[in-house]
């Protein structure tokens, strides 16, 4: 059940990075909450509830430094950071906040309550959406690990029912056995239709119902099978199938 255990192995990276990221922003937060703040007398323009004044003429206060310099030591510190993501510090953070927040830091030089707090905020809700996404990944995995133990049973039921001198069983026993391999048919039969089942129903994320097929491509996008559950299955059903073959060789010969 090759394409199955390297499913479960992929959520379990996944999991553990998005698990990290979760971590990564409440270590962020404990140092934002840790900057001073200034707040401007004469904001020139406001976004999304943000003050935004531009002051290019001013060097950098150690707000504004503080706050990258705690970004870049927390979510783009983390050991997946270069693999997955590989951005520089501004397209990263806006990504992460949204171009107006992002926008707010980085044209400015010092670091206002208002800005402080909508990046509280959205830290917030950042760290909700990943917890979310986890018990989705967590779930998936459950459901991986019963489908693949169920794959497993089928395929030591199909492999002990094998042989090499089958024309040498009585006929009884080989057809005993061939009576095995229709009930391991049924379970897998049954096994797979839950599957496609769930796919045309959608994943669920939070309150969110998503298309199936984006969300297993992202999901398994290292992998070969894009539904390692049926691809497996299908692959059994096709062992299944010739080893019934070899069985009903074997009793027609009796007959």
């Amino acid at each position: 059940m090759s394409n199955v255990r390297g499913a479960v192995a992929a959520l379990q990276r996944e999991s553990a990075a998005v698990t990290a990221e979760r971590e990564a922003l409440g270590r962020f937060a404990d140092r934002l909450e840790a900057v001073p703040t200034v707040q401007l007398q004469a904001p020139t323009a406001h976004g999304a509830g943000v003050s935004v004044a531009s002051t290019p003429s001013q060097p950098p206060t150690k707000g504004m430094a503080a706050v990258e310099e705690a970004y870049r030591e927390t979510m783009m510190d983390l050991p997946h950071y270069e693999e997955d993501y590989g951005e520089p510090f501004a397209e990263h953070f806006a990504g992460e906040f949204g171009g107006e927040v992002a926008g707010a830091v980085l044209t400015n030089d010092r670091l206002t309550p208002q800005v402080k707090n909508v990046l509280l905020s959205e830290i917030r809700e950042g760290r909700r959406q990943r917890s979310v996404y986890v018990d989705a990944l967590e779930r998936e995995e459950d459901r991986l690990r019963e489908a693949n133990s169920l794959l497993q049973g089928v395929h030591e039921q199909t492999t002990a029912v094998d042989g090499k001198r089958l024309r040498r069983l009585p006929f009884d026993q080989l057809r005993g056995r061939i009576e095995t391999l229709d009930d391991q048919r049924e379970r897998l039969a049954v096994a797979l239709e839950d599957r496609q089942h769930r796919l045309h129903k959608g994943v669920t994320i939070g309150w969110d119902r998503r298309d199936s097929e984006s969300v297993y491509q992202y999901f398994y996008r290292d992998l070969d099978a894009t539904y390692p559950v049926l691809a497996d299955g299908t692959e059994l059903l096709g062992k299944l199938r010739d080893v019934e073959s070899r069985l009903i060789t074997a009793l027609t010969a009796k007959a």
